[in-house]
């Protein structure tokens, strides 16, 4: 008789556990966009007699260091890659063979 009585009071207890409302934490701030600094910006004008040839880690340094930009992006075929535009950011986009297609900034 007593196991009867605690049933509905276990399954009350175990109710209200599930009915309170849980919280989640606010979401981080999401870190500011980097700084750019003077002279960081890519001109990749002076590369386009790149397009045609064979890309390597090295001419990719290469193409960064002459075209001024702060970071390299590499982009194969079916790469999934962001729109915004980074006017410090040297695009050199490929084909199937690692040839390259296009270099541009942004």
């Amino acid at each position: 008789m007593r196991s009867k009585a605690l049933a509905p009071i276990a399954a009350a207890l175990l109710l209200a556990g599930c009915a309170g409302g849980s919280t989640t934490p606010d979401p981080a701030p999401a870190p500011p966009p980097p700084e750019v600094t003077a002279g960081s910006d890519c001109d990749a004008t002076s590369l386009q007699d790149r397009l045609g040839q064979r890309f390597t880690a090295a001419l990719g340094e290469a193409l960064q260091a002459e075209s001024g930009a702060a970071t390299l992006r590499v982009l194969h075929p079916g790469t999934v890659a962001t729109l915004d535009y980074r006017q410090d950011r040297l695009n050199v986009r490929l084909d199937e063979r690692d040839i390259i297609t296009a270099i541009d900034c942004g």
